[in-house]
């Protein structure tokens, strides 16, 4: 089976800047004038960021349908407004806003963020989409009832007699959280829970607390985008390790963490994101002990733990290891409300404290509202929680009769829990099937994203968290855009999609 190659991480493909210059030849004028015009407006707009290495000529004059000499003035008039920068050997990159050519850790942060194409939709909705990248679908009526009732029984006006800074968080939600890992199996004090702004927040200061620019941590392949580009912002060299149908094997992380310096280690083992597998409890006894043994910090990820769609799944890695390093990370995000932004951190006292320091700097505490609003929650949490396995059961059922019935040849695996559905394409490439079926009216994540060495270019993460109409409407499209994808593929082979319009 051939694919198309992966492009670098700096470089995006040429099919990418197709999409960001859609409409590049309206207007008036020569066209390299136009073309320029396009790639000063993308820029601009953070769609090429400093940093960016823009395709050779020759490479983006095919995908274009231009001829050479087209693209290459259009990269002079750029670089004579200071737009671009260009050497031998080195290529074409976008400079910063200044005219400056962006250094390498600039580029580097700039090609990390450029490439999570799902944070970067994030402002920038598309008119009539189906937004099938991420799972932050709004709640129903039944939570949306809960969350009405939870914020109506806070009284503003008493939490205003203090400041109202919090970095460590809101005592009560701190002891609510403490309880419900306690209850849940982690025994757990008050004094090992920091409060963050949702799941995200917490992994970013786990990174900043633990990586120096140049240092190593490990994580799976495939993962959380988020996690990456926490640890590529905070300066890391990324590692990984591969993620089999029980989750990464302790053994291929423990030679990876022998050959390197690490200094730290990210892990989803409970529904994981994007496979949807479950770490089995021998193997979490054995990561745990090579946390104790090794020393190295474990980062480990339960967002999506309580979102259990059958029997209910092992317990937490920290609770097989109660003296090792272990952070382990939650949020209300995705059974309550991702507008909350409540999330926490469970760790070791010592490092509970300084993370606090380190929160101080960035926010002086999450907002004391939608703390006071979670701690409400959790006294309803029970019932909120089979309400929404219950409703997962159902978009779940319904996304796999969708794919059988509108994408037939797609395979995947069906979760144990969480949110989101890891199909592999028979042929072709999801990062071109993801650029044809924005054009079809539904966005989708291609597997690329989900990995740090921009492997599985055969797969695409499908989210079931969204509404059944959504869901009909979404899959329905993306059945014609991968209807249109293989008639080229099989008229010209894998690696000319450029005929596509």
């Amino acid at each position: 089976m051939t694919r198309s190659n992966r492009h670098d991480f700096g470089l995006p493909s040429p099919l990418e800047l197709r999409d960001v210059l859609d409409g590049w030849r309206l207007g008036t004028g020569p066209l390299h004038q136009r073309l320029a015009t396009a790639l000063a407006g993308a820029a601009e707009r953070g769609e090429l960021l400093p940093g960016t290495r823009l395709p050779p000529e020759r490479d983006l004059a095919i995908h274009l349908g231009v001829a050479r000499t087209t693209v290459s003035a259009a990269y002079k008039q750029l670089e004579l407004r200071g737009l671009v920068a260009r050497r031998q050997g080195r290529g074409t990159h976008v400079t910063g806003a200044e005219g400056a050519e962006a250094g390498g850790r600039a580029a580097e942060l700039a090609t990390s963020l450029q490439r999570n194409v799902l944070f970067r939709r994030l402002g920038a909705e598309q008119a009539d989409a189906v937004d099938l990248l991420g799972s932050c679908e709004a709640p129903g009526p039944a939570v949306r009832e809960v969350l009405a009732s939870a914020g109506a029984a806070v009284d503003v006006g008493q939490l205003a007699d203090g400041h109202g800074y919090l970095p460590l968080g809101y005592l009560p939600l701190r002891r609510a959280v403490a309880a419900r890992l306690t209850a849940r199996g982690l025994v757990t004090s008050e004094e090992e829970i920091l409060i963050t702004a949702g799941a995200q927040q917490a992994l970013s200061l786990l990174a900043s607390y633990y990586v120096t620019p140049g240092s190593t941590v490990v994580v799976e392949d495939p993962t959380f985008p988020g996690a990456i580009d926490a640890f590529r912002t905070a300066g890391a060299r990324i590692l990984t390790v591969p993620v089999g149908p029980a989750g990464a094997d302790a053994g291929l992380l423990a030679a990876t963490i022998s050959q390197s310096q690490v200094r730290a280690v990210y892990l989803m083992p409970t529904f994981h994101n994007p496979t949807g597998c479950v770490v089995p409890v021998q193997a979490r006894r054995e990561l745990a002990r090579l946390g104790q043994i090794s020393g190295v910090p474990f980062i480990e990820d339960n967002t999506l733990a309580e979102l259990g769609l059958g029997k209910e799944p092992p317990l937490p890695l920290a609770a097989f290891a109660r003296d090792a390093p272990i952070a382990s990370i939650g949020s209300l995000s995705k059974v309550f409300w991702a507008g909350l932004r409540v999330g926490w951190i469970r760790a070791p006292r010592p490092v509970i404290a300084q993370l606090g320091r380190l929160k101080a700097v960035t926010d002086l505490g999450t907002s004391l509202v939608s703390q006071a609003i979670a701690v409400n929650l959790f006294a309803d949490a029970d019932r909120v929680w089979d309400l929404r396995r219950h409703e997962l059961a159902e978009r779940l059922a319904l996304l796999q009769d969708l794919l059988g019935r509108h994408l037939p040849g797609w395979t995947w695996r069906p979760p144990d829990g969480g949110l989101c559905v890891w199909a592999r394409l028979p042929d072709g490439s999801s990062t071109e099937l993801a650029q044809v079926a924005a054009r079809h009216g539904v966005l989708i994540a291609p597997g690329p994203v989900m990995s740090a060495t921009g492997r599985f270019d055969e797969y695409v993460r499908l989210p079931f968290d969204h509404g059944l109409a959504a869901l009909e409407q979404g899959i329905g499209r993306l059945g014609r855009a991968w209807q249109a994808y293989r008639s080229v593929l099989d008229a010209h082979g894998p690696r000319r999609i450029d005929v596509i319009v």
